[in-house]
């Protein structure tokens, strides 16, 4: 997908286009996001890391039913390779290694959450017992969830 002479090469007019980026774009910057974060699993293994900070490998093993420790193992080594999450050995009695979110794997917990908000409203016979939809502070009414959340919008925020 090339940007902002697709639109003419498929027979649109300029004014059809919602949003035209006013730089060339060689590459789709969605589409190349999603080449990292579609894979199966990904978003899943950021969101226990990122969310839910669970830290080592057979915890997140256990907290993604049908996740095998093979492909556990694949995604966190191109996580690693893309520089959205860091491991860490510790040194006790035995080794412990410790997978944490750098920056870069920081970023994606916004899209994380508007994943969650676009779910409890369209998917809220699924998502909900009550299946009622909600909104994202009606989902996260805790004060530091909620305080994360509006940190999140101002570091996010278009200018």
């Amino acid at each position: 997908m090339r940007y902002p002479n697709e639109y003419e090469e498929k027979g649109y007019e300029k004014e059809d286009c919602i949003i035209r980026p006013q730089v060339k774009i060689v590459n789709c910057p969605i589409k190349t996001s999603l080449g990292v974060l579609g894979k199966k699993w990904t978003m899943l293994i950021i969101r226990d890391i990122g969310f839910l900070k669970i830290k080592r490998f057979n915890r997140i093993l256990e907290s993604i039913p049908g996740l095998t420790p093979r492909v556990l193992s694949m995604r966190l080594k191109e996580l690693e390779k893309e520089g959205i999450i860091r491991c860490k050995e510790v040194r006790k009695d035995q080794v412990m290694i410790l997978w944490s979110l750098t920056e870069k794997g920081e970023d994606i917990l916004p899209i994380l959450l508007m994943l969650t908000a676009f779910g409890s409203k369209w998917y809220s016979d699924i998502v909900f017992e009550d299946k009622k939809p909600r909104r994202l502070d009606e989902v996260f009414s805790q004060p530091e969830t909620r305080q994360r959340i509006l940190e999140y919008n101002k570091r996010y925020r278009f200018k």
